[in-house]
């Protein structure tokens, strides 16, 4: 069975805000080029627990095959906001 294949599709952050990112992903890229740290939470732990990213770093998820990630949220703050997202 080939593995699917998903369109790439770019989001920009750059309000201090939370965003939920849509459920049955297989890749997300979250990059802060913003001043202040970026928190991501999932759902696996009902969002109870965040990494952060610090201003000027990125991390990539990657579901195993035939899996997808739990769904993500990011909460950012501070001023100026600039997070980018692919997935």
């Amino acid at each position: 069975m080939p593995l699917p294949i998903d369109p790439l599709r770019f989001q920009s952050i750059t309000t201090a805000t939370t965003t939920t990112l849509e459920a049955n992903l297989t890749l997300c890229t979250i990059i802060n080029n913003g001043d202040a740290n970026v928190s991501v939470f999932q759902n696996g732990d009902a969002y109870a627990v965040a990494m952060t990213i610090a201003a000027g770093q990125g991390i990539s998820f990657s579901a195993s095959d035939f899996e997808v990630l739990p769904t993500l949220q990011i909460v950012t703050t501070g001023s100026p906001v600039l997070v980018s997202v692919i997935t």
